[in-house]
């Protein structure tokens, strides 16, 4: 039994020896590190002529790429809503600090 085990015979299919192996494998996937390039083309003539001479010696070379097109509304839409949270989020602070000065006033006001 022993030596069936040693040869492999018992594991056979297996990948990984234990799960401590496995776990670890998995870990260096979700932490791998990859390099990204990115650039941004506009809407101009010379930028697309640009534009179309990087696709085609990408193209050339054999280099897996994506092309990726963006709307600048949503970063403006972002923008907008962080400023809007702040301003809101200041305001009940801003309240709640208020109602710690006068919870005696607000106390004598509910009858307590």
């Amino acid at each position: 039994m022993v030596a069936i085990f040693e040869k492999g015979a018992y594991n056979k299919g297996m990948k990984y020896k234990n799960k401590s192996e496995k776990s670890m494998k998995n870990l260096k996937l979700i932490i791998e590190k990859k390099r990204l390039i990115q650039t941004e083309f506009d809407n101009s003539e010379a930028s697309q002529i640009n534009f179309d001479k990087a696709v085609e010696e990408l193209m050339k070379e054999n280099i897996p790429f994506k092309i990726v097109h963006k709307r600048m509304i949503s970063d403006y839409a972002k923008k907008i809503y962080f400023i809007y949270s702040v301003i809101l989020d200041s305001f009940l602070a801003f309240l709640f600090i208020l109602a710690l000065f006068n919870a005696e006033k607000i106390l004598n006001l509910l009858g307590y």
